[in-house]
Order: structure tokens, then sequence, then C-alpha cells
């Protein structure tokens, strides 16, 4: 499962990306993340952007594994902020799309 709200300024955000446990290591995430980038591209977007919770080294792995890279939000930027408790560390990842959609 994941939302992708519509892409602004070029660049598109993927949230709430789950795969139920039993699932896991399937390769199902991988093709949400194929997918939405996908959906991105069509859009026009040059990048695609999520937030990744700090203490969750799989997550983190995976994306990086993606291509997806942890940048600094510049102060005043207004990014989505995951809603959440206030206590939750995130990373803000982020990747640069080619400009072609991938073939299928």
């Amino acid at each position: 499962m994941y939302n992708l709200p519509c892409c602004r300024t070029g660049i598109a955000y993927i949230s709430n990306v789950a795969v139920r446990e039993n699932f896991r290591r399937k390769g199902i995430a991988t093709k949400l993340i194929e997918k939405a980038e996908s959906h991105a591209r069509s859009w026009n977007c040059g990048a695609i952007a999520l937030h990744c919770d700090m203490e969750n080294r799989l997550a983190t792995m995976f994306y990086k594994g993606q291509g997806y890279k942890c940048v600094i939000v510049p102060e005043g930027a207004k990014w989505p902020q995951p809603m959440t408790s206030t206590d939750m560390r995130f990373n803000f990842m982020m990747k640069l799309l080619k400009n072609s959609p991938p073939s299928t």
C-alpha cells in the first residue's frame, strides 16, 4: 500500500508504504516504489521524496538500495510532515528521477 499525492513543484511525495510481515522479502515493496516512481515520471516530476523512521534501519537500507538519499530540509521549507507522535524522528529521503518512464 502507498499513497502518492499529485506532484507539486516537480517533486512527488510517497507516504505510508507498508507490506504485511508475512509477505515481506518477496519484492512487493520494490514493486510499490517502482510504481510510485513511474507515476511521478508520468507527471513530469524530477524527483520523489519520503520520510523514513530513523529507528527502522531495514527500511532505511531498503530505500538507500532503491537509490534514495538522506537530505537535510532547509529551514522554513514547507514539506509534508509525518502525522505521528512527537518523539519519533525521521530521515527525509529523496531520489532524482530519470526523464523517461521505465519500460514494462
